[in-house]
């Protein structure tokens, strides 16, 4: 594998594109989202399946070469004058640019984790995805304010957290390059604080539309509330990893992202079984649209904060014990049936019996 290759090959599949159909192919805003579940996947639940690493490194390629072709699409959009209009000009569909962030930081943990004779992209990656992240920041500062000041609340939902998310992936994937760098306690301080006070705003936010807006759990409850949780996964995935939380303080939050997964949950099944009955299983529940891979990142994320807490530390308290060792050899088997599912989704969006409604889409994420 050598990612240069494969973009190489992508740029020139664009290009041959263009020149026979005349238009360029313009990628999802959120299309990063599957580069995060993929990635999260074959990193950290796909090597707890069995002793044979070949499957999920090959899922690992296969990620890569999507968060290449979504790059390559977002970066065409930029020279042809369509960035804006497409993954800018709506205040909160903005917030998406965050999987751009997440998904280059998980590529770059593949390539170090398992291509490491690559090792000369990585260095070159992370200080573009730096780069993207700082841009981020200021785009997700100025939107934040937009929204406070109520220029806008009702389409207010998770994706806000990917404000969160993006900022602890750079803590993840630092401190993957560089096994050295909890050393730098200043750095991931500094990002895991950033990541709680994105969070607090964030939550504020989204409390506060479903607080003073009219809204029904059938058709205004977002997929990627999700986010919920795992924002806080991520953040304690970060700590744990950068050794910058105490054992007790990883505890109380491993808790409360336990409780907020399982009341987050409870909803999603709720909302399930009402859209069942109002639109039927078909338009229902299996619509697809690429947000819905932000409950498979969650999953992930969740998982993986489970995995890592419980590698690195004793834990004293038996029920936390055995809690953990469940999620630990019952939750990959969930995961990859909720993969499955979510793969199945997308093929079936390609292959439709018939037109879609734009709108129950939309409802349905």
């Amino acid at each position: 594998m050598n990612l240069l290759y494969i973009i190489g090959v992508i740029i020139l599949f664009f290009l041959a594109y263009y020149l026979i159909q005349k238009k360029f192919i313009f990628v999802q805003t959120v299309s990063g989202a599957i580069v995060m579940a993929l990635g999260v996947f074959s990193l950290n639940v796909g090597p707890h399946f069995g002793q044979s690493t070949a499957w999920y490194k090959i899922l690992a390629i296969f990620t890569a070469t999507i968060w290449a072709f979504c790059m390559v699409s977002y970066i065409i959009s930029v020279f042809t004058g369509n960035f804006k209009k497409l993954h800018y000009e709506n205040l909160i569909g903005r917030f998406r640019i965050g999987t751009w962030v997440a998904s280059t930081s998980v590529t770059v943990i593949i390539i170090s984790n398992y291509f490491p004779m690559f090792h000369r992209m990585i260095l070159p990656l992370v200080i573009m995805n730096t780069l993207l992240w700082l841009g981020f920041f200021v785009i997700s500062i100025k939107s934040i304010i937009h929204i406070w000041q109520g220029k806008i609340d009702v389409n207010v939902n998770g994706i806000l957290l990917l404000t969160t998310v993006s900022t602890q992936s750079l803590v993840l994937m630092y401190n993957n390059v560089w096994h050295d760098f909890s050393s730098y306690m200043y750095i991931n301080t500094t990002l895991i604080g950033l990541g709680f006070i994105f969070y607090t705003l964030s939550s504020i936010l989204i409390v506060k539309r479903y607080m003073l807006s009219a809204w029904s759990l059938v058709n205004d409850w977002k997929a990627p509330n999700c986010i919920i949780h795992g924002a806080l996964s991520i953040i304690g995935s970060g700590a744990v990893i950068s050794q910058t939380f105490s054992y007790n303080q990883l505890l109380l939050l491993w808790i409360i992202v336990l409780l907020t997964f399982v009341i987050h949950e409870i909803v999603e099944i709720i909302r399930g079984t009402r859209r069942i009955k109002t639109y039927g299983w078909k338009e229902g529940v299996a619509v697809y649209h690429p947000s819905q891979w932000s409950r498979i990142f969650t999953f992930c994320m969740f998982y993986t904060f489970t995995l890592k807490f419980n590698a690195n530390f004793d834990i004293q308290t038996s029920w936390i014990a055995l809690s953990q060792q469940l999620i630990l050899d019952y939750g990959k088997w969930v995961i990859a049936s909720l993969l499955l599912i979510e793969i199945g989704l997308f093929f079936r969006s390609l292959f439709p019996n018939k037109v879609q409604d734009i709108d129950l889409q939309q409802t349905a994420n």
